[in-house]
């Protein structure tokens, strides 16, 4: 245990003589290497974990938390007869709040010129939609009525500019497969009902949604279904519970697989960017022990008369090596502190913060694009250049989510903390146990 003196000269020691000013300069240099390494960890991980979390949640809000289907080999292929006595039988197990046969598929989308991919689901009767699908619309009826219609996504309706009412064409591989002609194309024109927007980018641009008797007429398949989608009341603590009993309850002739298992490849991939992110920014705390070990051999340098003197005065060698083991302890606690605390800032406003900084960004563009366009009509007689378009910091794209979440660790924070504090003092160990090896006659000799 250290003494009151022994932590009252370990802090003066953070600070140095005038004549060198280079050591209080290294102090501070040290405690911003470990503030900048603890912020950028807490920031970069909350977002990270934010991100993970709010793409499964969107996943798994609006597609099926488990899926029944043929097991793989079946006589029947992917088409599940009679599934109207399947999902009774499915209704029967606890913990399930809906049960929904669909069939799924991909086909072309025509509109007017322009074609593209889209997965197609059919899903529930003509006018009974699903509760899943239905509180995803914005704009529409919450039924397809008697028409044969469709919900698209807003995004997929605004890069093709699509109004409600207007009818798009859908290509689709239809009936069996020939030897020779292969798959048959089937053509099906559907009057778009309304729009839906999930906030999960891939089902807004590429997703369908039609009723289940439009599907199986469209593919011509007749009164069957792909898939039974299934609903769990409590998906995180009860999801791999239900799959395991539901598929001992249908049989395996059927095959059950949750949506984390049918995303595994996504969800991987985000496991495993933030593990190298979280390896990546680790290195800045380490780097940040090697400063503390320089600073602190630079003090034990300045303060060798000093070291000189506190021996001479009856301080053991451990009393000395507490001294200044305690300066790289008390520069991890305070860079520690600072970068929890505006980690922590910074992670709980971030979506405020990067909306401050584009519209910092796009006011001071648009005023330099405006005054460039003038003075290159002004010079040349050339016509306007156009319109200034906004910088978006996280395009959807790219993110496939609309806004910029965090999600906070409390026990990964507590480790950051420690793990910082405890390096910094490590790194102090060496220089410490150098400077109470001293010999007080040599060093107050020659000083």
């Amino acid at each position: 245990m250290f003494r009151l003196y022994e932590f009252f000269i370990g802090f003066r020691y953070l600070k140095s003589k005038k004549t060198q000013g280079f050591i209080s300069f290294n102090t501070f240099l040290s405690v911003l290497i470990v503030w900048i390494g603890v912020f950028i960890l807490i920031l970069v991980i909350s977002v990270m974990n934010g991100f993970q979390a709010q793409i499964k949640d969107k996943i798994l809000d609006f597609d099926s938390h488990i899926t029944v289907s043929n097991a793989y080999g079946s006589r029947d292929g992917s088409s599940i007869y009679g599934y109207q006595s399947l999902v009774e039988k499915i209704g029967e197990i606890d913990g399930i709040s809906s049960v929904s046969p669909f069939i799924q598929g991909q086909a072309l989308f025509r509109f007017r010129t322009r074609i593209n991919y889209v997965m197609i689901r059919g899903i529930g009767s003509k006018d009974n939609i699903p509760k899943e699908v239905v509180k995803f619309i914005t704009r529409g009826g919450e039924s397809f009525a008697l028409e044969r219609g469709i919900y698209i996504g807003e995004e997929l309706a605004y890069g093709y500019n699509i109004n409600i009412g207007q009818v798009v064409e859908l290509i689709v591989p239809k009936g069996r497969l020939f030897a020779q002609e292969g798959m048959v194309p089937g053509l099906g024109r559907f009057k778009v009902l309304g729009f839906f927007k999930t906030g999960y980018y891939d089902f807004d641009t590429k997703l369908v949604v039609m009723s289940l008797h439009d599907a199986q007429q469209l593919y011509e398949v007749g009164n069957v279904a792909w898939g039974i989608g299934i609903k769990v009341k409590d998906v995180y603590n009860d999801l791999d519970r239900i799959s395991n009993s539901l598929q001992a309850h249908v049989g395996f002739s059927y095959v059950t697989v949750t949506a984390e298992e049918k995303n595994q490849n996504l969800f991987y991939a985000l496991k495993l960017e933030k593990l190298i992110m979280m390896i990546i920014l680790f290195l800045v705390i380490v780097s940040a022990g090697f400063t503390i070990m320089g600073t602190i051999v630079m003090v034990v340098m300045e303060k060798r008369k000093s070291i000189g003197i506190l021996k001479s005065m009856g301080a053991s060698p451990n009393s000395i090596m507490v001294i200044f083991i305690l300066e790289g302890f008390l520069i991890g606690v305070t860079g520690t502190l600072i970068g929890v605390i505006t980690g922590l800032a910074a992670s709980l406003n971030l979506e405020a913060i990067i909306r401050s900084v584009e519209s910092f960004i796009n006011a001071i563009g648009a005023k330099i694009y405006g005054m460039i366009d003038f003075v290159s009509e002004l010079i040349s007689g050339a016509p306007r250049m156009g319109v200034f378009y906004d910088v978006n910091l996280v395009p959807k794209h790219v993110y496939y989510i609309d806004t910029i979440p965090t999600e906070v660790s409390p026990d990964f924070i507590v480790f950051i903390a420690v793990f910082a504090v405890f390096l910094a003092t490590v790194a102090a160990i060496f220089p410490a146990w150098h400077a109470s090896r001293q010999n007080p006659v040599e060093t107050i000799r020659y000083e």
